[in-house]
């Protein structure tokens, strides 16, 4: 609570005002006479704590979501690995946080690198019927 005189802290407000807002929605849900906006109201009614908490946190599940999307990704990605082993090591290794980044290319490509490129190219267009070697 704030000391007299000072005003109050924005996230208190914005609690305040959350609560309000959802008690006062409640009340005209749960005093309807109509079953489908009724039970909606039991519901809310009975999670409104942690509804509250969580617009006072400002926090949502979006990173269990996600985290748990990745989980089911690398674990569909394992299907016919022949110990459980090998897919928990996958997932630890894909959600551990461990920043593994595949080699960098250098800033000035060498002139095999490059003749290999040249060919590559000329290769796809049709133009080289025969092996160059440089």
């Amino acid at each position: 609570m704030a000391a007299q005189g000072t005003p109050p802290d924005a996230a208190q407000t914005t609690g305040d005002q959350a609560r309000t807002e959802l008690n006062r929605r409640v009340f005209r849900a749960s005093h309807s006479r109509i079953p489908e906006i009724v039970e909606p109201a039991r519901k809310i009614r009975r999670h409104g704590p942690d509804i509250l908490r969580t617009t006072e946190l400002g926090c949502s599940n979006a990173r269990l979501e996600a985290s748990d999307n990745r989980i089911k990704v690398t674990i569909r990605m394992a299907y016919g690995f022949h110990h459980v082993n090998n897919p928990i090591a996958l997932v630890m290794l894909r959600c551990g946080g461990l920043d593994i980044r595949p080699p960098q290319p250098r800033t000035q490509p060498t002139k095999t690198a490059e003749a290999s490129y040249v060919l590559d190219i000329s290769a796809q267009r049709g133009r080289c019927n025969r092996s160059i070697t440089v």
